[in-house]
C-alpha cells in the first residue's frame, strides 16, 4: 500500500514538472470543451478563446508554452490569426488542428507560421502528441 501511494506521489510530482499553459482557440463548444478537459486531466492549465481574434488577444497577454488552434472559425480563422501572431513577433509553439486532413491544407497552416498540425477526428493519441510537441519547450 505505501509504495502504491509513493508511486502515484511520485507520478503527480512528474507531471507538475511537466504541466503546460495551453491556449486552446475553438469556434466549437463541444470539441472545446472535450480537448480542455482531456488536457487538464494531463495537468495543463488550459484557457480557451472561441475565435482566432480572442485568440491573439489572449496569446500575446498570456504567452502560452503551446497554442493549439483550429484553422476554420468565423470572426478571424485560424490562418489569419497566427499569420498576426507571428507578424506581431510571437515565438511561442503554434498547432494547427484541423478538420482536413489533405496534405494541401497542412501546408498552409504550416506556411502561416504554425509548427505543427493535428487532423480532426482527434484520435486516442492525441494526449501524447500534444506531450510530444511540448517537449520542444523543453528542449
Amino acid at each position: 500500500m505505501l509504495d502504491q501511494h509513493l508511486s502515484l506521489q511520485f507520478q503527480a510530482q512528474e507531471r507538475s514538472r511537466e504541466m503546460a499553459i495551453i491556449l486552446l482557440v475553438e469556434d466549437q463548444a463541444d470539441i472545446r470543451e472535450m480537448l480542455t478537459l482531456r488536457l487538464m486531466i494531463e495537468g495543463h492549465e488550459i484557457h480557451e478563446a472561441e475565435n482566432g481574434k480572442v485568440g491573439v488577444e489572449m496569446a500575446l497577454k498570456l504567452k502560452p508554452d503551446l497554442i493549439l488552434t483550429d484553422m476554420h472559425m468565423p470572426v478571424m480563422n485560424g490562418h489569419e490569426e497566427v499569420a498576426i501572431l507571428r507578424e506581431k513577433g510571437y515565438i511561442g509553439l503554434i498547432c494547427a488542428v484541423t478538420a482536413s486532413a489533405m496534405v494541401t491544407d497542412s501546408n498552409r497552416a504550416l506556411t502561416a507560421g504554425c509548427d505543427y498540425c493535428i487532423t480532426k477526428p482527434i484520435g486516442e493519441d492525441f494526449e501524447a502528441r500534444v506531450a510530444k510537441i511540448l517537449e520542444q519547450v523543453n528542449a
